[in-house]
């Protein structure tokens, strides 16, 4: 076999060509006087999101390094990534042509729902659902990590709105899917969420706008079938059942759970319309494969 060669190419780049194989020739080789790692890339710029991803997609699990360890850093280094003024655009483009999104950011409803208020809605319901497992792992309802840092913390733009209600919302789309709240479970609201944004928002609003799950739940993926391949399939099933029902339902992500809390998840299903839906699902066996013996790690 041939040697790679090197031509220098116009630009003062060189280009490997010489090589057998193919897909082994034209990698144009730019130079630089940068001293550290550059990139087309802004994700692949940022040191956080380099060490979060390597290390979330292909070590194994256990309880030394809990599920969630060093995403602190990663949601720092995303926030600081992030071309806002693009987001900004793309959401006031979109508000001028999708009615229902405009209103949702117009009313900016920030729902104040304590364990009490969850804890009084009847037996079976979504609101005494998400109170039990609330309690029984001493969850607090608060998600973002803005106002834990400073619980006055309020939304300035539309983007900080929508991640301040995903965070408020998210645990709906567990009861909704009746998938309970395992880690393997965590896989439907994904496929919920990326199926549902890509329905009814555009695709490049939907990108911006799923990039920290994407960031937080994919490396999942890489990671189940390099060390838990027993669990990948009950992992795919979750994405795909999820996606399904996120593409046929109504923009589930702006809707007001506290408006359903007292409903049974069926009820909950016809009131805010969910379609597609295939029946409850129970991954813990595969959890428990995945977490090396946890259900929750």
């Amino acid at each position: 076999m041939d040697a790679i060669v090197q031509e220098t190419a116009g630009d003062g780049a060189d280009v490997t060509s010489g090589n057998a194989v193919t897909y082994m020739n034209n990698r144009k080789l730019i130079r630089t006087e940068s001293s550290v790692l550059v990139s087309s890339s802004p994700w692949l710029n940022e040191p956080r999101l380099r060490e979060w991803i390597a290390t979330e997609s292909l070590r194994r699990n256990g309880p030394d390094y809990p599920l969630l360890y060093g995403m602190s850093a990663m949601i720092h280094g995303l926030d600081d990534t992030r071309d806002h003024e693009r987001i900004d655009a793309l959401i006031k483009a979109e508000r001028k042509i999708n009615p229902k999104l405009d209103a949702w950011f117009e009313e900016r409803f920030i729902s104040t729902f304590t364990l009490d208020d969850l804890g009084q809605n009847p037996a079976g319901s979504v609101g005494r659902l998400l109170f039990d497992h609330m309690t029984q792992l001493g969850l607090s309802p608060e998600l973002l990590h803005q106002r834990m840092e400073d619980p006055n913390w309020a939304p300035e733009s539309d983007f900080d709105y929508f991640t301040l209600r995903t965070g408020q919302t998210h645990d709906l789309d567990h009861l909704l899917g009746e998938v309970g709240f395992d880690v393997i479970a965590e896989i439907f609201p994904t496929g919920l969420r990326t199926g549902n944004m890509f329905a009814h928002v555009s695709p490049e609003l939907a990108g911006e706008l799923l990039t920290t799950n994407t960031m937080v739940i994919f490396p999942w993926f890489m990671r189940c079938m390099l060390n838990y391949p027993q669990a990948w399939p009950m992992m795919w099933h979750n994405l795909n059942h999820g996606y399904t029902v996120g593409q046929q339902s109504d923009m589930l992500f702006t809707a007001k759970l506290e408006d359903v809390w007292h409903l049974s998840p069926a009820e909950a299903r016809d009131a805010l319309g969910v379609r597609g839906w295939q029946g409850p699902n129970d991954s813990r066996a595969a959890s428990r494969i995945f977490g090396e013996g946890y259900e929750i790690i």
